[in-house]
């Protein structure tokens, strides 16, 4: 999603009646980079607001019969710390406000406490917010016919995470080590993709500079 696109769709999720409720959702998940699984897995225990950091060791999954389950990160680059930064912080803590008080809290795996709740009162899993996306986009794109948005998912949310980290200028191995991956040639592709941008827009600017003096060189000596 480029920056006017990021725009278009958080301010309509912000402003719009139905969906505006799942706002602090979205922007944890593009502020993060998280998988979709791993913010479901979230417990209280994981959110560091004092030291402004997430943990992040595991991911929740609900199997097609129902039953939940944790499973721990592939690999070691997998566990790893996130950074909040000040909007995420602001969700993250407006999440836990909004949050029901439970007197029994599920437990999966020995995890409990899980920050985000579905109506019936159980930890949300993938599912549930790949359909909130795909509700939201369906009435986007009834209401602004005129303004087309990519088709919008958790990944890619969090592929735009890591392009808008790449393209300020994060070096490789903290952007593969806030992304998790596993291969660095992962963070590489879309890390030399934004690069190739970067240096598309600026090489731009530069000519369109050097026309604009050359033209107005040609109207002085004219």
């Amino acid at each position: 999603m480029t920056e006017e696109q990021q725009t278009l769709w958080m301010s309509f999720i912000r402003e719009d009646k139905t969906y505006t409720k799942y706002y602090d959702e979205f922007v944890v998940l593009l502020g993060t980079g998280m998988r979709v699984s791993e913010f479901c897995g979230l417990t209280k225990g994981d959110l560091d607001f004092g030291n402004r950091r997430i943990r992040v060791d595991h991911q929740l999954v609900r199997e097609r019969g129902g039953k939940y389950y944790v499973e721990k990160t592939k690999t070691e680059c997998g566990c790893r710390f996130i950074p909040m930064t000040e909007e995420v912080y602001r969700s993250l803590k407006n999440i836990l406000a909004h949050r029901k008080q439970l007197k029994t809290e599920m437990i999966v795996d020995s995890y409990s406490g899980f920050i985000l709740l579905d109506k019936d009162d159980k930890p949300k899993v993938a599912l549930h917010i790949e359909n909130e996306m795909r509700w939201a986009m369906k009435k986007y794109k009834k209401l602004y016919p005129d303004k087309p948005l990519p088709h919008i998912t958790p990944h890619v949310f969090r592929h735009t995470f890591c392009t808008n980290m790449a393209s300020a200028g994060m070096d490789i191995k903290n952007l593969q080590y806030i992304m998790g991956h596993s291969d660095v040639g992962v963070t590489l592709n879309v890390y030399t993709h934004a690069s190739y941008d970067r240096a598309a827009e600026q090489m731009s600017k530069i000519i369109d500079f050097k026309g604009i003096d050359a033209q107005e060189e040609r109207r002085k000596s004219g």
